[in-house]
Parts: structure tokens; C-alpha cells; sequence
């Protein structure tokens, strides 16, 4: 048999029949191969041989490997070529075993429908409405159940990289751990023994946890979404295919938070300006204002109407009109904080609201920014003669704040839509901050 040396691209572009991936894992690794980015490259790699070995396409061949870095051997379906993977090895950090994803067994498919079921990817039911949380919810329950009959007593947990946790909610067991799994998303991180680990013995003693696995959660493009916690009351509870189990569980849950977050954006993206939508400002209303109840704190809603912006339908046609929409809510949305929420309510008018802990003297001159933001972005369109036009917009906004002006959400609409109505009298293009009993302030006038 022929023996040759080769590198992971090489190895690719040569050796591999990757036109036999489905279209977009063919993708996936082509793309990874124009990158040119050696972790990619070798996380494509090992993908594409992955699901090559599945469908028949290679054949592991006993290996020859001893020690840490094992060495793995495929031979091509009707070829006599014989691949060899020097695999990377694990190292050893205060206790901690950094452990390569690739250097794991590679699962029989039947374990990949066990698990498929599991996280049931195929059921359309379970992450479906973002708006009740049972997105989430569904996800961490199917973990926990897979938990229990995939690896025993382990208990099974995600975090979202950018979830907002309160204090009285689970905390990952440690953060910077938990950091290191997202820039090495390749990587698994396995405390056999936590104490053993000056980092992790106080946190895992309050957990009952004797043995930790912390593993990345990728999107398909491989972006970290978060990462997995596996937790079991037992020292040294897992070997080598239990951590290949807790990989695959951390990609198919990849895979499942990319569908909710397609559903999310179905759900609650304005399709016209990608702003978000008035269903999920009235979900994120509530939210908000109970944390500020939570919190004493407050919050602002500004609601922002287009000046004269039939004119523009009127002057220049709909899709003229169209793109005014488009461009006054990407003023609004790079005028905030990225915690904010801005939202197309309808027709020509945006909803802001400025989540806790805010105060008037802020949410003022956060207003006035926006507004001359907007009257400064001229705005090129192409008119019905097909000409093209700079034309410069304006809008009105009125502010409201909870608790000061209200205890409700539709209460505190009320109010801000009152300030609203009084920023639309002429000469318009002002910011009126509402006040009780119709002393409404009048922050910019022409």
C-alpha cells in the first residue's frame, strides 16, 4: 500500500471525496479551505472525514497509535491508499484536561439517531414560540433527559454567550473556563476531579459536581452560540467516548440554537427595516419593566414618528419610501446602547426603549442625539422620473419613563404617544419630554 504524508488541506482538496457531503457541508469545507485559517481548515477536516466514515466513504482502520496523540487510519472506499491522523494530544492545566475534539471516537450513526432523537431536531413543536420562552426551556430540558440516559447521573447545562443572567439563576461554573471553551471551540475542557483543581473546588462543592466537561455550543460556520456544562457527583465519571458523547450533544445543541434564532427572526424582525417588530417590543416592554420593578430602577420609551412622510410616497414613489424607513432605523439602532430595543411599531413610526437604570438628564440627551442624527443623514433616492434626489428627514419624538410617568405598559405608551402628539404641532423635528398634567417640555424647536 501506498504511504504518503500529507496536511489537512492537501489531505481535502486531494485524498477526500468531498462531492460526496451534502451540498452545504460541501460548502462548509470549501469555504473553510478559501479561508486559509489552519483551525478551520483542520475543523473542516475532521468534519468532512466524520461524515464520510458514516456514509461508507472511509473505513477506520485499527489504529497504531499509543500514548496522548493517538494515530487514526482511513482508507477511501475502493482505493488501497491508506490516510494516517497524527492526532494532538491533551494537556493538563491546574486539573483541568484540555482535550482535542478530534483525538475523540468517532460515534457509530446509531448513537447520532440515539441523540438526534434525544434533543428530538425533528419535532417542530418544541422550539417554536421564542415569545413563552420555550425555546429555551425545550432546550434545556431535552439536555437534562439526555443527560440521564446518554451519560448517567450527569446533569447537562447551557449557557448562551450572550445571555443576561440574574443573580438568583444558574451560574456557569467558571467563567474564564468557560471563555476558553468559545475561543477554542475545537477543544473540551474535563476537570476528572475537582479537587484536584484549586479553580474549580469551591464552585463544584456547592454544585455536588466531582467531575466537570465544558465544551463549546458553534454555530455552523463555526461562531461560538455558548457552551455546555456536564456535571457528575463521581470522580473520573467519563472516558474517551463518553467525552465524544458530551461533543456531539454540544453540536446538535449548535444546531438547535441556530433554528430558534432563525424562528426569533421570523417572529420578531421588522422584514423591511430589520428592526425588531411591535410584537417583540411588547414582549420586551413587560420584561423590561418588571426588572426595573425588581431592580427600583427605570426605564425610557421614546416613540419616533417621520415627519410629513407621505410627502416622500407621495414625491418619489413607495419604494422611495421604503428606503427613508430603512435608513431612519439604522440612524435610530446605532444611536443606542446594543441592550437597547428599537422596533418599527408601524406605518412610519419607531419605538426606542432605553432598558435600566436610566435618568432624564440621559434619556434626553440621548433623544436629541437621535433626532439630529437623523436630520443630519441626508438621504439619496431615486425618484419617479428616475432621477436621483438628496432629500434630508426629520423626526418627531415623544419620552415617557417608567415608573415616573406610569405603572403599566399601556400606560406608559399613553404618555409617551401624548408627548408625541405635542412634538407634532409645526414646526415638528423635536424631541417633548411628557410631563403630568400638560406641562409637557419641549426639548428642540425651530
Amino acid at each position: 500500500m501506498k504511504q504518503q504524508h500529507i496536511g489537512f488541506k492537501d489531505l481535502l482538496e486531494k485524498l477526500l471525496p468531498i462531492e460526496q457531503l451534502p451540498p452545504v457541508d460541501r460548502m462548509r469545507v470549501q469555504r473553510a479551505l478559501r479561508s486559509g485559517v489552519a483551525t478551520e481548515v483542520e475543523r473542516a477536516a475532521m468534519h468532512a472525514i466524520d461524515l464520510l466514515e458514516q456514509q461508507g466513504a472511509l473505513k477506520r482502520l485499527p489504529s497504531e497509535g499509543t500514548g496522548l496523540s493517538p494515530v487514526v487510519r482511513y482508507q477511501p472506499r475502493d482505493q488501497h491508499d491508506v490516510i494516517t491522523l497524527q492526532m494532538p494530544g491533551p494537556r493538563m492545566r491546574d486539573g483541568v484536561l484540555i482535550q482535542p475534539r478530534t483525538s475523540l471516537p468517532t460515534q457509530a450513526p446509531a448513537r447520532l439517531d440515539q441523540v438526534r432523537r434525544l434533543i428530538r431536531l425533528d419535532d417542530p413543536l418544541i422550539f417554536s414560540d421564542p415569545r413563552t420562552g420555550t425555546t429555551r426551556a425545550g432546550l434545556l430540558g431535552q439536555l437534562e433527559q439526555a443527560g440521564r440516559e446518554l451519560l448517567g447521573s450527569a446533569e447537562l447545562r447551557y449557557f448562551g454567550k450572550d445571555d443576561e443572567l440574574e443573580p438568583s439563576e444558574a451560574q456557569p461554573i467558571d467563567a474564564s473556563i468557560a471563555s476558553d471553551s468559545m475561543q477554542h471551540p475545537t477543544t473540551l475542557f474535563y476537570c476528572p476531579d475537582t479537587e484536584k483543581s484549586a479553580t474549580l473546588t469551591v464552585a463544584a462543592r456547592a454544585l455536588g459536581a466531582r467531575s466537570i466537561v465544558v465544551a463549546a455550543v458553534t454555530a455552523s460556520d463555526g461562531q461560538p452560540l455558548g457552551h455546555i456544562e456536564a456535571l457528575s457527583p463521581e470522580p473520573e465519571a467519563w472516558q474517551g467516548a463518553d467525552l465524544a458523547m458530551i461533543a456531539l450533544l454540544a453540536d446538535f445543541c449548535g444546531g438547535v440554537v441556530e433554528r430558534a434564532a432563525r424562528i426569533e427572526k421570523l417572529v420578531f424582525v421588522d422584514p423591511l427595516t430589520a428592526a425588531y417588530n411591535r410584537s417583540y417590543y411588547d414582549l420586551q416592554v413587560r420584561n423590561e419593566i418588571a426588572r426595573a420593578q425588581r431592580e427600583q430602577s427605570s426605564l425610557a420609551l421614546l416613540i419616533c414618528d417621520i415627519d410629513d412622510f407621505k410627502s416622500f410616497n407621495t414625491s418619489f414613489g413607495y419604494e422611495a419610501g421604503n428606503q427613508v424607513l430603512v435608513q431612519v432605523a439604522q440612524v435610530l439602532r446605532a444611536g443606542v446602547r446594543p441592550f437597547d430595543t428599537v422596533a418599527r411599531w408601524g406605518g412610519e413610526e419607531f419605538v426606542v426603549l432605553l432598558t435600566p437604570p436610566v435618568i432624564e438628564e440621559d434619556v434626553l440627551a440621548i433623544s436629541e442625539r437621535l433626532r439630529a442624527a437623523v436630520e443630519k443623514n441626508a438621504i439619496r433616492l431615486e425618484g419617479l422620473d428616475g432621477r436621483a434626489h438628496r432629500v434630508n428627514v426629520t423626526t418627531s419624538i415623544g419620552i415617557a419613563m417608567f415608573p415616573d410617568h406610569a405603572e403599566s405598559p399601556q400606560e406608559l405608551w399613553r404618555a409617551a404617544n401624548t408627548a408625541l402628539l405635542k412634538a407634532k404641532r409645526p414646526p415638528k423635528n423635536q424631541v417633548v419630554f411628557y410631563r403630568p398634567h400638560g406641562g409637557e417640555r419641549a426639548l428642540h424647536l425651530k
